[in-house]
């Protein structure tokens, strides 16, 4: 599996209310793009205490192969993205670990962390990020060429402000069928 995650920081001024109403009018596009695990619409709002404080746009997949990511990277959706926004620096992590929780279908908040992998440590404990609750879901991952681990969750209630977290909400999560 592959996570992957592009980020617009849009001006402290911007009208989030654009990335709500897109979010709600093509989020459903998504669901059931072949081999998507999941795509997260992620958006942080300036000013939500529940959120990052800048605003931002950063959507979160999880891909179940690098074919899959290009189909999408080559299709119509994204060539709208860029259209609207310009083309995106985008962060690619081959996935260690991916725990669905119980509340997957509910999630509406999100939060990341990135951080650096100690160049003395035992790589085989990357992976092994201590899930808070059975409703949270969880991405860890790895960008091997700057040796940092990602730890992605996904849950129904807002998580709690941690330095070094950033904190979304999710106006759409896209699914396959019957997950």
């Amino acid at each position: 599996m592959i996570a992957m995650q592009y980020r617009f920081r849009l001006p402290a001024d911007y009208d989030m209310t654009i990335i709500e109403n897109r979010v709600r009018e093509n989020g459903h596009r998504l669901d059931n793009f072949p081999g998507l695990v999941l795509k997260a619409w992620c958006y942080a709002r300036s000013g939500d205490p529940q959120t990052t404080s800048e605003p931002l746009y950063a959507p979160f997949y999880l891909w179940q192969d690098s074919a899959s990511m290009a189909r999408f990277l080559q299709s119509d959706a994204f060539k709208k993205l860029v259209t609207d926004f310009g083309r995106p620096a985008i962060d690619c992590w081959p996935v260690l670990e991916y725990l669905p929780g119980n509340g997957l279908h509910h999630s509406t908040f999100a939060r990341r962390e990135i951080v650096p992998i100690d160049a003395n440590g035992d790589l085989r404990q990357i992976s092994h990020a201590p899930v808070s609750s059975a409703d949270i879901t969880q991405i860890v991952a790895w960008d091997v060429r700057q040796w940092r681990r990602l730890c992605f969750q996904l849950g129904s209630r807002p998580f709690d402000e941690v330095p070094g977290y950033e904190r979304y909400r999710v106006g759409h999560l896209s699914l396959p069928a019957g997950r």
